[in-house]
């Protein structure tokens, strides 16, 4: 099989900044539809991979219509209308695309994922969960960009091969591999969001304990899934906005104790505990073995326009 380059940086660059996509598209109103069927045509990332023509029909039907229950919209029409869609786009096309067509050795896997066809579910909390999905693949070659904003250059990307999210070496030459995690706005705290929407008083207990010791089980499995690379180790964690303030307080205050870490009691975590031990049977034992074997935890929180900040980088010493 002919090996291709994971990246011609300037040659991408180029080819991203001269794509339609990232062009404002200026006042986008009632045409918005029209606008990105015309951007879609002539947007390889967007016509071969994230609306390919089996599911631009169904796209187009979905959003003909007004979802009156959730007002779910599809984040690349929505990331148009608000000026950034080359910031959604980008990282498509730096590391999937060549000579305007999905690379060869993109696995099937990530083509299928990469589909934004999870606003066509008729329930809301499953298009919720579906979205959180398309999200999570899409954060992964987002923070793999970000990355080499911060003089990493990436040599490994699971898009492509088998193997941990991101693999890159920092400018010492050290290799380190990365697992991505993304929190975007849980179930609980939709179905809320949707009760607010119809009309219905909504609310419920927030538990601070239940929220830490989320953020400290995604960091958990990250750490499960890097245990066969033997170079750094590096759990990311990525937040977005809207949900931030369910870790804010506990991350600045120090609650979670990186060398010795524990789960809290919290006010609904023995359920959910109990549903992961049936992938993790040994689960409370084997938290604090497997976080020692990382060498850090980043944890970034993604504001408005697809923006990334890293807020939190715990160094850790591997056993």
């Amino acid at each position: 099989m002919k090996a291709y380059p994971l990246k011609k940086a300037k040659l991408v660059e180029r080819i991203v900044e001269d794509c339609i996509c990232s062009k404002r598209q200026g006042s986008v109103g009632e045409e918005s539809l029209e606008i990105f069927a015309a951007v879609r045509s002539n947007c390889p990332a967007l016509r071969q991979i994230f609306v390919p023509d089996e599911v631009w029909p169904g796209f187009q039907q979905w959003h003909r219509q007004l979802d009156t229950i959730a007002y779910h919209r599809s984040i690349l029409l929505l990331a148009m209308e608000r000026g950034h869609l080359g910031r959604v786009t980008s990282a498509v096309h730096r590391y999937l695309m060549t000579a305007g067509l999905p690379r060869p050795d993109v696995t099937q896997q990530y083509l299928q994922d990469l589909r934004e066809r999870w606003m066509l579910y008729s329930d809301p909390i499953e298009r919720h969960r579906k979205f959180r999905m398309f999200a999570g693949r899409l954060v992964e070659l987002q923070f793999a960009e970000w990355l080499e904003l911060q003089s990493w250059t990436l040599c490994g990307l699971e898009a492509l091969r088998e193997g941990p999210d991101i693999e890159a070496y920092a400018s010492d030459g050290r290799t380190a591999a990365f697992e991505v995690k993304f929190i975007g706005t849980e179930d609980d705290d939709f179905a809320v969001i949707l009760e607010s929407l119809a009309g219905q008083s909504a609310g419920g207990p927030v538990s601070p304990y239940d929220a830490v010791n989320y953020l400290l089980f995604r960091a958990y499995e990250a750490a499960k899934q890097l245990q066969r690379s033997a170079c750094d180790r590096i759990a990311v964690v990525v937040v977005e906005e809207l949900t931030w303030f369910r870790f804010a307080l506990q991350l600045n205050d120090g609650w979670i104790d990186w060398a010795n870490p524990r789960f809290f009691s919290g006010h609904a975590w023995g359920g959910f505990l109990a549903r992961q031990r049936i992938r993790y049977p040994d689960l409370p034992n084997d938290l604090q073995p497997t976080l020692r074997n990382l060498n850090a935890v980043w944890i970034l929180k993604r504001s408005e326009g697809y923006q990334y900040h890293r807020e939190f980088a715990v160094r850790l010493t591997r056993a």
